[in-house]
């Protein structure tokens, strides 16, 4: 038995909590040396009083990451920020370099100050390419299909279902919605979806048609038959996209049929469509006596 006052008796150190309003920012580097990579992941975890929660992206894939931090002075560091800003996912680039240098403008970050200025960077980054445009979606999507509306008719925020097995597209697929003002939520299996759906009130879902329990399309035509439930729009977002695979989706009875990769501008547009079809019907239904 320890001695009171020893090492094992005394209480372990509080874990700060990670604030919920505190967002995290996935940043890949790109041509970054080891030595600067170290140095960001530093950084990033003595940052607690940052607004903004950098992490290291486990993945430079498409969709995998929130901001590309590039070298300049890497072998084919300019080929690699062209390349990224050609993508359709338009991430925003952090590039970094020697200001000496006269074959290329201004970079963002120099190396030799790399450590005292990255935060600074990289918070201005996210000010400009990602709060401020959310802000203003937020803004128009409550033009879009009225925010306000949706609160005084339902007493909260529209709600959003998301069916998809891989929690890298929930979590995307959240992140878009919460921009427009919205709350998700997400499940990985059709039956998931339908227990959740039979507790808990929901207007819009949005499923991938390739999910491996009982299939999208067919929960889809589920939502469709029930009576209670069919006034609930379903967007279907698929890879699958062959004519039989539209015919499919189509004859589900879903209310709109999404390809990926498909534009962030796409997806909201569709899910404004959706919820302002939603809205309008429970606007239309007489108003139920209090509980």
């Amino acid at each position: 038995m320890s001695q009171p006052g020893s090492r094992s008796d005394r209480p372990a150190p509080a874990v700060r909590p990670v604030p919920a309003e505190r967002p995290e920012i996935r940043v890949a580097a790109f041509g970054l040396a080891g030595k600067f990579q170290r140095i960001l992941e530093i950084v990033f975890r003595h940052s607690r009083h940052n607004p903004y929660r950098f992490v290291l992206a486990a993945s430079r894939g498409p969709g995998d990451y929130d901001l590309a931090l590039v070298d300049m002075t890497a072998r084919g560091g300019p080929e690699v920020a062209q390349t990224l800003r050609r993508l359709p996912e338009g991430r925003p680039i952090v590039t970094v370099g020697r200001r000496e240098d006269p074959t290329r403008a201004r970079d963002d970050l120099v190396l030799q100050r790399f450590a005292l200025n990255v935060l600074r960077v990289l918070n201005g980054t996210v000010e400009r390419h990602l709060v401020r445009p959310a802000a203003a979606l937020a803004r128009k999507a409550a033009e879009w299909f009225g925010v306000p509306d949706a609160e005084r008719l339902l007493g909260r925020k529209a709600r959003v279902l998301l069916v998809d097995e891989r929690p890298t597209v929930r979590r995307q697929l959240s992140l878009a919605l919460h921009q427009m003002g919205l709350d998700a939520e997400g499940v990985g299996t059709a039956r998931e979806a339908l227990d959740v759906i039979a507790v808990r009130r929901y207007e819009l879902v949005i499923l991938e048609a390739a999910l491996s329990d009982i299939g999208g399309l067919r929960l889809t035509r589920d939502i469709k038959r029930d009576p209670a439930l069919r006034g609930m729009p379903v967007i279907v977002l698929t890879c699958r996209s062959g004519p039989l695979d539209l015919l499919r989706g189509a004859m589900s009875g879903c209310d709109s049929y999404l390809v990926k990769p498909v534009s962030l501008q796409t997806l909201r547009e569709t899910v404004a469509r959706c919820l302002r079809k939603s809205l309008a019907a429970i606007a239309r239904q007489p108003a139920a006596a209090p509980a």
